[in-house]
């Protein structure tokens, strides 16, 4: 009867509650349609260039149709055509003339052709991409001195013609050149005959690659990875015969018993007799945790003319994961090359690349299903991308001894990230095959990185990445500039939705002192958390910002009550000093509808966004541990959680 009467109550209230959200989230919503045609207004502003000496080709039409302009544009089908994407190819060519290749976006129109929607927005040069599939879609110009005539097949053409390009010759254009029909499929081939336009046959015989696998204390998992690695690795297939491979383990100081265990699965994997299998080596040296130091090491027993750096808690589950990674070393201008890989036992995503955001270096796709196409074949495709994890990467040894191996300065984090970051920067490319898959039981060799220290570490790391390679701050040539940098690359979520104008979100707020304390019954689990940015506002602007002072701190990330509405909650940050006293700090709610995706809708999540530039003058000095305070507006309910993460109010 009790609750009956609370329910009539509190009903009024919650229907106010969601009717309030319904509005603010209709105020946030930008549409994709606005949004694309005032960015291309802006990108071919002024005097239009002119186009009289410009050729259309279909594809269907290739090899029959003479070449009769200096500018040939391949397409489809021309009526699709975007109004002015020939202004927008000629642009570009006469903005850049070394370039050699343009080509663009793409997008859909509804069902009446009133509506742009479903944009697919391409990568940069990508020309281990290109042998995976024509990733630059429908269209594709050209000069024409750097047609390859002859060629009947779309794809085959501009592979020939593009062998051996640049990235300043071949050039992509953040411009709609094309626009589908509604859920029409887009233009796309598989490989082709001549996909693999790297192929060297001096190359593909007596190949031999070292697997380095640092270890300590996991002689169960250890020999889980090298039976494996013995059992089910093929070392012939497609044009690569003759692979020999031997393995190197370095221990930095696992207990005697251990080493002992160790040793003698070493000395049964050394017995194993397998085609292509030359042996392993026990390396015993005792030392503190450095993982670049130890690949280091490693490296420099390594016989092999190829390295590929292994973590001990892998398993091997396609037999031909060395040859499909050893395509792509074998290419003269790949750096690294790393592999898809799941969680054990199951098609769930850990790695399948990287990429470069303002929150740092983050996989793509992580924890989602490998069930389905995601965005650009991302998870099914080889393609280059920015990084790959140092869990399983492959690199030339001489590339890798030119540029120095990897940083000892990172002995933990990001250190296989720099490695990749410093052979980008020398003008190689690094690649994922997605097309193999390992299995990867994360953190099993070092435990996770939750914990206070931890956290301060990784940060400490990622800021050293940085200073290094400042260039690279937010910069992710596969990445489209139209993408969000302010959340993790799990699906196409696009910048606008996020305001644009990220300064948007920076506003300042004075914390009070909390006068009615949390009890401990009302610190809960349900209260979900993810901090993305807990550090200086500077930070977060990235290198190149010279305005912003070197003390001010910024906090962004997302708070909501798992299985409830969230419409009907307030929310607010919490900072904990080191005597125990509690501030709260109102916040700027931001629009998340990456919430709204991945969360149930009746929790009402796309709000539950959150940041603040605190201002911390009035509080004592200090260092302050981070939380959320949950309030019901049409309840009594309060929750409250504290994070790993703090402030220090210098």
């Amino acid at each position: 009867m009790l609750d009956g009467l609370k329910e009539f109550i509190r009903a009024p209230r919650v229907r106010q509650l969601n009717t309030r959200y319904e509005r603010e989230l209709d105020e946030c919503y930008v549409s994709y349609d606005s949004w694309i045609r005032q960015k291309e207004l802006e990108y071919l502003a002024g005097t239009l260039p002119n186009t009289d000496d410009v050729q259309v080709i279909e594809y269907s039409e290739l090899g029959n149709a003479p070449l009769s302009a200096d500018v040939i544009l391949f397409t489809a089908d021309r009526h699709k055509l975007a109004k002015r994407a020939l202004h927008a190819v000629i642009s570009a060519f006469n903005a850049y003339p070394e370039t050699m290749v343009v080509y663009g976006d793409e997008d859909e129109y509804n069902s009446n052709r009133t509506v742009r929607m479903n944009p697919i927005l391409r990568p940069e040069w990508s020309p281990d991409t290109l042998t995976s599939y024509l990733y630059m879609g429908n269209v594709i110009a050209m000069r024409k001195e750097a047609v390859v005539s002859g060629l009947n097949d779309i794809y085959d053409m501009v592979l020939a013609s593009t062998k051996g390009m640049s990235a300043n010759q071949v050039r992509h254009v953040d411009y709609v050149l094309y626009h589908n029909d509604y859920s029409k499929t887009l233009y796309e081939t598989g490989m082709s005959d001549s996909a693999d336009i790297y192929r060297d046959n001096n190359l593909c015989n007596d190949i031999s690659v070292s697997v380095l696998i640092p270890s300590k204390d996991n002689p169960k998992v250890l020999k889980q990875c090298l039976k494996s690695i013995v059992d089910r690795t093929k070392t012939s297939g497609e044009y690569i015969t003759g692979v020999t491979y031997e393995i190197f383990v370095l221990d930095n100081g696992s207990t005697p018993e251990n080493k002992i265990l160790i040793e003698q699965i070493i000395n049964d994997i050394k017995s194993t007799s397998k085609d292509g299998f030359k042996g392993a080596e026990y390396l015993y040296s005792v030392q503190e945790f450095n993982f670049s130091k130890m690949c280091n090491e490693l490296a420099s027993h390594a016989n092999g003319n190829y390295l590929l750096f292994l973590n001990d808690d892998i398993e091997i589950r396609d037999s031909e994961w060395m040859i499909k990674m050893l395509k792509y070393a074998l290419r003269e201008h790949v750096g690294a090359v790393g592999a898809k890989l799941y969680y054990p036992e199951s098609k769930v995503i850990q790695h399948c690349g990287i990429t470069n955001l303002r929150l740092g270096p983050v996989h793509k796709l992580q924890y989602k299903e490998d069930t389905r196409v995601y965005y650009d074949h991302a998870a099914d495709k080889d393609r280059d991308v920015i990084a790959v994890t140092g869990a399983c990467l492959m690199v030339s040894k001489a590339v890798f001894t030119s540029i120095g191996g990897f940083d000892e300065d990172l002995a933990v984090a990001f250190n296989d990230v720099d490695l990749c970051f410093t052979l980008y920067e020398k003008g190689y490319y690094n690649v994922v095959v997605n097309t193999t898959h390992l299995w990867h039981y994360e953190s099993l060799s070092r435990g996770d990185d939750e914990s206070k220290d931890k956290i301060v570490r990784l940060m400490s790391e990622r800021q050293k990445l940085y200073k290094k390679h400042p260039s690279l701050y937010m910069k992710d040539p596969y990445y489209h500039d139209y993408l969000t940098r302010d959340i993790l690359d799990s699906n196409y979520t696009y910048a606008y939705e996020y305001e644009y104008d990220g300064t948007k979100r920076i506003i300042s707020k004075t914390p009070t002192k909390l006068r009615r304390k949390i009890a401990d019954t009302q610190l809960n689990d349900c209260l979900i958390i993810s901090l993305e940015q807990c550090g200086t506002l500077k930070y977060w602007m990235g290198p190149e910002d010279k305005d912003t002072d070197e003390h001010t701190i910024y906090i962004a990330g997302y708070a909501f009550v798992a299985g409830s509405d969230n419409s009907c909650f307030d929310y607010k940050l919490l900072l904990k000093g080191e005597t125990g006293d509690i501030y709260v700090l109102p916040c700027n709610r931001v629009y998340r509808p990456d919430l709204e995706i991945n969360l149930d809708e009746k929790e009402r999540p796309a709000l539950c966004g959150f940041s603040v530039v605190p201002d911390l003058s009035g509080l004592p000095k200090g260092e302050y541990q981070v939380g959320v305070l949950a309030k019901g507006l049409a309840s009594k309910l309060r929750l409250g959680r504290f994070t790993n993460r703090y402030v220090t109010n210098e």
